[in-house]
């Protein structure tokens, strides 16, 4: 990468920070809570999930189960 290529943003969160962050308020809810917030929080920094991913990340975050995000949609 040279000097003139855009990297990523230092202000955008990661997929990671937003997953801490979903973690962190909704883990132990019921799933629909969980999945509707989680869609909304991942969206803000242009990811998308499928609807299948969704309802995983879901039951992972309620449950208090490792998820690995692969392949999200940008």
């Amino acid at each position: 990468m040279d000097d003139t290529t855009p990297g990523p943003s230092p202000i955008s969160p990661s997929v990671r920070e937003v997953d801490d962050e979903v973690r962190a308020k909704l883990t132990g809810q019921d799933v629909a809570t969980i999945a509707e917030q989680a869609e909304r929080a991942f969206a803000t920094i242009g990811v998308r999930l499928t609807g299948e991913q969704l309802a995983d990340y879901a039951d992972s975050v309620s449950t208090g189960k490792a998820f690995a995000i692969e392949h999200p949609t940008e």
